[in-house]
């Protein structure tokens, strides 16, 4: 059987935190050996691991990430028409002020 690794020796592998660790166990990134008193991680696991970014949200909540990201650009470039249209009107207003006085 392999040497198993403890948390502070995967925080080490991973060179994260063990708060980190812990997170990635209750993310479901990370699973111990089951079936042992202590929380233990084959080497195994770890390997292949490494080298790859953890996913923080699942696939669904990545889309609802991405959906909302979508609608916050939309009403960004409609707050851009807005102010845009708002200057013109700002610049066309002060023109004919200018003109009258003339």
């Amino acid at each position: 059987m392999e040497q198993l690794l403890t948390k502070k020796d995967v925080a080490k592998l991973l060179n994260v935190s063990l708060p980190t660790i812990d997170r990635y166990i209750s993310d479901k990134i990370l699973t111990p050996v089951k079936g042992i008193p202590t929380v233990r991680f084959t080497p195994s696991h770890i390997e292949e691991l490494e080298g790859v970014e953890p996913e923080r949200f699942s696939p669904l909540e990545r889309r609802r990430l991405e959906k909302e990201l979508e609608e916050w650009k939309h009403r960004a470039e409609e707050a851009e028409k807005i102010i845009a249209r708002v200057n013109m009107i700002t610049t066309e207003t002060m023109y004919l002020k200018l003109k009258e006085s003339v």
